[in-house]
C-alpha cells in the first residue's frame, strides 16, 4: 500500500497543533503552579524555568500522542503482507519527520513571534530535546506497527 499523502498530511497537522498546544500548556500551567518567573527580556524562552522543568515531559507527550495519530492514519485492518505494511509505516515515519523539521523551521525559526528562536537556539541549544522529539515522531508509526504485530501474534 502506498502512503496516502493527503491523509498523512491531515493527521500530521492535527497532531502537530495538538501536541504544540499541549506542550505549551504543560509549561504554562507548571509556571503558574510554581510561580516561575518568565524569562527576562532578551533571554530565550528555552531558558525559562517552567520550560526547562517541563521539556522532558514534552518528549513523553510526543511518545504518547504521535503513535495514536499513526493508529488513526492506519484505520484500515492489518495487512496480510508484512512487507507492504512495513514499507507504508516507514514511508509515514520519514514523511512525518521531514514535515516536522520543515514545520518547526517555519513556525519557530522563520516566522518571528514571542516564542520564535534563532536557528542556533533551536537546533543547538535545544539539544538533546529537539532530536528526541524528532526521534519520537519518526518512531511513532513503528511503535504502532510493533504493538499491532505483538497483539496479532497473541491472537494467533
Amino acid at each position: 500500500m502506498k502512503l496516502n499523502f493527503t491523509r498523512a498530511l491531515i493527521c500530521f497537522f492535527i497532531t502537530y497543533v495538538a501536541v504544540t498546544i499541549m506542550a505549551t500548556a504543560i509549561s504554562v500551567i507548571y509556571g503558574i503552579i510554581t510561580n516561575s518567573p518568565p524569562p527576562a527580556p532578551g533571554v530565550s524562552v528555552l531558558q525559562a524555568a517552567s520550560f526547562v522543568a517541563t521539556v522532558p515531559y514534552h518528549v513523553l507527550l510526543m511518545l504518547l500522542i504521535w503513535p495514536v495519530a499513526a493508529w488513526i492514519y492506519f484505520k484500515k485492518p492489518f495487512q496480510k503482507d508484512p512487507g507492504t505494511q512495513i514499507k507504508e509505516t516507514l514511508s509515514l515515519s520519514f514523511f512525518w519527520l521531514i514535515a516536522a523539521i520543515f514545520t518547526d523551521f517555519v513556525c519557530f525559526v522563520f516566522i518571528k513571534h514571542p516564542y520564535s528562536l534563532t536557528p542556533h537556539e533551536f537546533y543547538v541549544l535545544y539539544q538533546p530535546w529537539i532530536s528526541l522529539i524528532y526521534l519520537s515522531i519518526f518512531l511513532s508509526p513503528l511503535i504502532r506497527l510493533g504493538f499491532l504485530m505483538v497483539f496479532k501474534k497473541q491472537q494467533d
